[in-house]
């Protein structure tokens, strides 16, 4: 069952080469919550932030317990809308990456071995992007999403620790900043720009790109 105006998950990791540009993204996959807009900042130092920084507003679940699992079952693990977006705009300004890749820490969406740097394209909701309207908790059963939540960004920050010891640049692209087409340009020019600084890593949300708008 689709989820409709929602955000999208996290990716999952299995290799793909990216020959040629991909096609069209077919659906969204982040379940829609109320809450309010929070600002972050482009960070281009540090990891993912730690779960005690993760907001903790709650929202009321409008489905039984029945309904939620077999939504969240549908829920893609890779190929996400907000992915697709974003490598087609990279693919367009000429840039060619390894999807995936098996044996690089996390697994990341994008590898750019020429720039020794990896993006991850992150659901706001599953990884808790800090500050986020869209990084809400359920109110069904919320010691067991805490606890999800709190192990997501363990491995988040894990993977980015092992990626930059290994000489890896990091890229962490929030999904709430590429839910529009001016966003989406908005977001590959940061990430352009900080390919060329040379950089150990870089954080973007929809706060980071609200000027540009």
């Amino acid at each position: 069952m689709p989820i409709r105006n929602g955000a999208w998950p996290p990716t999952s990791r299995d290799a793909n080469p990216s020959p040629s540009p991909p096609g069209p993204a077919n659906r969204s996959t982040m379940p829609k919550v109320a809450g309010k807009s929070g600002a972050s900042r482009i960070r281009v130092s540090g990891c993912i932030p730690g779960p005690d920084a993760e907001a903790r507003r709650q929202m009321a679940d409008i489905v039984d317990r029945q309904t939620r699992s077999r939504m969240m079952s549908g829920i893609r693990g890779k190929d996400t809308k907000p992915e697709m977006v974003l490598r087609r705009a990279l693919h367009a300004r000429g840039f060619r990456y390894r999807l995936h890749g098996k044996g690089v820490p996390g697994r990341p969406d994008m590898i750019l071995a020429k720039h020794r740097a990896v993006i991850f394209v992150h659901g706001c909701f599953w990884h808790r992007h800090e500050g986020c309207r869209y990084a809400t908790t359920p109110a069904t059963q919320p010691e067991f999403w805490q606890a999800k939540f709190a192990a997501n960004v363990r491995r988040d920050r894990a993977a980015c620790e092992a990626l930059m010891a290994d000489g890896w640049r990091v890229a962490t692209i929030w999904e709430c900043a590429l839910r529009k087409p001016n966003q989406v340009t908005a977001t590959c020019a940061a990430l352009v720009s900080w390919l060329a600084t040379g950089a150990p890593s870089i954080e973007i949300g929809e706060g980071d790109i609200r000027d540009t708008e």
